[in-house]
Formats: C-alpha cells, sequence, structure tokens
C-alpha cells in the first residue's frame, strides 16, 4: 500500500469541497455516460467509532486515478485508487475494512488522529461493459438529487445469493424502514441484514431527504452571493422579486427557480416547509414580504438589517402596500433579524455565509456555538449496533470479492 503523498498520490489531483455533494457526484457519473467512461463508486457503508465521514459518504474514483468526492480527508483515497483498478477490471464489487483502532497514532506510516473503523464498498460504474449497472446507478443518485418527499434509500451491499438478487440491486422503503426502526433512532444510514425470500440479503440503508429550500427575497449583489452559496450547499434555491431589470436568469444561473411576481404579491410565493431569506434593502417591500411571508407553514424567515429596522418592520401599522396589521406573536420565534449566526462577518461572502450557517444549525435543530463547548453526552454520536468481531455472512465465500486492509 502506498503512502499518503506518495508519486501515486502526486500523479492525481482529488477534487474536494462542492465535487463531494450528491448533485455533482450525478453530474459527474452523466458525464462518464455520455463519454462512454468508467468509474468506481465508493461509499462508507459502516462507522465504528469516530471518523472524518459517516455512512452514506460517497466519491468517484475515475480511471486516470482522479477521485471526485472525499471519504476521508485523504488518509485512504490512494490505497482505494488501488482497489478501484482491481474492480473495474472485474467488474465485481468489494468491501474494504480501514481500522485506524490501534494504540499508536502511526497508521501506514501517517498519522489519522481518528479512532474508529470504517467499512467501505467499490462498486464499478461501466456504462460499456455494463450499461444497467450503470443505469441503475446514475438513476439511483437522480432521484436522490430530484425527490420532494423523503424516503429510505436500500441498496444490496451483499447477498446469500448473487444469482437471485445481486449486489447493487437497488430497493425504495417509504415508510417500512421507519416503521420496523432498523435505522435506529438519529441514524441516517447504517447497515441492516433483512431476508428476501429465501435470500439473506446485507443492505445499507440510508434516509433520503429532499434538499431544503430557501426562497429569497432580493435581487441585489448580496442576493447573488447568498444563492449561489447556497445552491454549492445543495439547497434548492428560488428567487422571488418583481420585474426589475435585475430579477434575469443572467444575474442568477444558479438559482432552480425566478419567480417574478407583481410588487408586493408575496403572498403568491409558495413557503409551506421553506426557508425563507429577505434581503430587498427597501423598507416598503420588506415590510411586505415579512408580513406575508411570515406563516404557520413557513420553517424560517430571516430579515438582512438592524433591530432598528426590524423594529420599523413589526409596526403594526399598514403601509401603502396593503399590510394587513399586526403579526401573530407567536409566529416571531420563526422571525430571525438581524439575520446569521455571530461571528464578525463583515464582507458580502462572509454574511452569506452567516446567514446560511444558521439556516442549517435551525434546520439540525442546533444552536449554531462551539463543538468544543458540547458536552459528550449531548454529542449525538451514536452505539455502534455491532462489534468488530461479529460475523456476517457475507464473510463467508458467497462474497469472495470482499476483503480486509
Amino acid at each position: 500500500m502506498k503512502k499518503a503523498g506518495s508519486e501515486g498520490e502526486q500523479r492525481t489531483r482529488t477534487k474536494t469541497g462542492d465535487d463531494e455533494n450528491m448533485e455533482e457526484l450525478s453530474r459527474e457519473l452523466e458525464a462518464c455516460l455520455s463519454e462512454s467512461r468508467a468509474c468506481v463508486v465508493a461509499t462508507i457503508v459502516d462507522v465504528d467509532g469516530s471518523a472524518y465521514r459517516r455512512e452514506g459518504a460517497r466519491c468517484l474514483i475515475h480511471v486516470d486515478g482522479e477521485v471526485t468526492g472525499i471519504l476521508s480527508g485523504g488518509c485512504i483515497e490512494e490505497d482505494l485508487r488501488e482497489h478501484a483498478q482491481e474492480v473495474l477490471r472485474t467488474l465485481e464489487p468489494r468491501k474494504l475494512f480501514y481500522d485506524f483502532r490501534i494504540g499508536e497514532d502511526e497508521v501506514w506510516g501517517i498519522g489519522l488522529g481518528c479512532n474508529g473503523a470504517i467499512t467501505v464498498w467499490l462498486e464499478p460504474f461501466d456504462p460499456v461493459r455494463s450499461p444497467d449497472a450503470a443505469d441503475r446507478i446514475l438513476g439511483d443518485l437522480r432521484r436522490r438529487v430530484e425527490t420532494r418527499e423523503p424516503y429510505v434509500a436500500a441498496t444490496v451491499i451483499g447477498s446469500s445469493d448473487p444469482a437471485a438478487v445481486p449486489p447493487g440491486a437497488r430497493r425504495t422503503l417509504v415508510a417500512a424502514a421507519e416503521e420496523a426502526g432498523l435505522l435506529g433512532a438519529g441514524r441516517r444510514a447504517g447497515l441492516v441484514r433483512l431476508p428476501e425470500g429465501s435470500t439473506q440479503l446485507e443492505l445499507l440503508l440510508e434516509r433520503v431527504a429532499p434538499r431544503p429550500e430557501l426562497v429569497i427575497v432580493g435581487v441585489g449583489d448580496d442576493a447573488r452571493l447568498l444563492c449561489s452559496l447556497a445552491r454549492r450547499l445543495q439547497w434548492r434555491v428560488t428567487v422571488a422579486y418583481h420585474a426589475t431589470d435585475k430579477a434575469t436568469r443572467e444575474r442568477f444561473p444558479a438559482a432552480d427557480e425566478l419567480r417574478v411576481i407583481p410588487r408586493y404579491a408575496f403572498e403568491q410565493v409558495d413557503v409551506k416547509g421553506k426557508y425563507v431569506v429577505v434581503m430587498s434593502h427597501n423598507l416598503d417591500l420588506d415590510r411586505e414580504a415579512v408580513h406575508r411571508m411570515l406563516t404557520p407553514e413557513v420553517a424560517y424567515l430571516g430579515l438582512v438589517g438592524s433591530r432598528y429596522r426590524l423594529e420599523k418592520i413589526l409596526e403594526s401599522n399598514s403601509n401603502g402596500g396593503g399590510s394587513d396589521g399586526s403579526i401573530d406573536p407567536q409566529l416571531l420565534a420563526k422571525l430571525y433579524s438581524p439575520v446569521g449566526l455571530d461571528i464578525g462577518a463583515e464582507t458580502p461572502e462572509e454574511i452569506a455565509m452567516s446567514i446560511l450557517a444558521e439556516m442549517t444549525a435551525v434546520k439540525n435543530s442546533r444552536s449554531g456555538g462551539f463543538l468544543r463547548d458540547r458536552k459528550a453526552a449531548g454529542s449525538g454520536a451514536r452505539t455502534p449496533t455491532a462489534t468488530p468481531s461479529q460475523s456476517s455472512f457475507l464473510d463467508e465465500p458467497i462474497f469472495p470479492e470482499s476483503c480486509r486492509v
């Protein structure tokens, strides 16, 4: 096995950041399909202890060694490249087990600083030699990106009868997995073992949620920055504003939807379950947007501006736009103004990051504080469902491509 920083690693570059999200992986696979290029999909299917990323994290390993996405911060990617070449040669999936729980901090000659074990599943994507499997993988990712309803995705990792149910087969579970408690409280993904007829299966179950949705009221340069950053973080973004030379697709290419509405007609915008940021920088427009969009159905409404501006907007008297009175006090808990986490943001880029950080904290029911101040008992870390020594039918010869690293 090559060490990190080896010649093999230096020959290729690993894409990180935005490239690791599901939407980018889907686009990369679309390109592979159209160009008849093969690659390997690497997925973390099990984590025991601490790890850089959790179950369900994915990356793509291309024929030339380039990696789209990130699984470990660079700790195992070079080794994954070597195994990926064999997976592409044989078109057989492979399980790899990496155990970092050792006394010394030196693993393969590098300091990992982790204290856990991860299992990675490598799946071939070859639109030429295995087009059906390639279509199945790409269709799975497309549905995750496009869904507007939550569901549980099941991927067959191992099978006691590969002829009947081959590894790589996909299943969709809407409510059964939740009702049976297969994943356990608080877990987004994990391995389970279930029978399907006479076949025993090992499945990776993943809770798939629709992309969170953001509505931006405003078309200024700060709105453009927020739109762009939100899309990079996989939010579905709608920009809603009245007709103006700034409300154009050319200025907001990242937006999923550009809604041109009559002036003050913010009630025409669907806000159910969505996050709204009002940033028109016009007092009358901001007042109307807050009064009409702060409803029981909205998940969050952030208002850019000072506390004084907020006080003016909350005044119960109406204005020329036709505001119909005061806001229900019970809804004020959903109103965030001044908007954003207190990180000392000054530049438009920092302000956009602060706003998105606050929305993410609200979405995940977090306070947005320092991680170092969180108590271990409340960290949300799960108790492993199986010990590392627990045997599995997948360790038997029925799945000989499995290997432990």
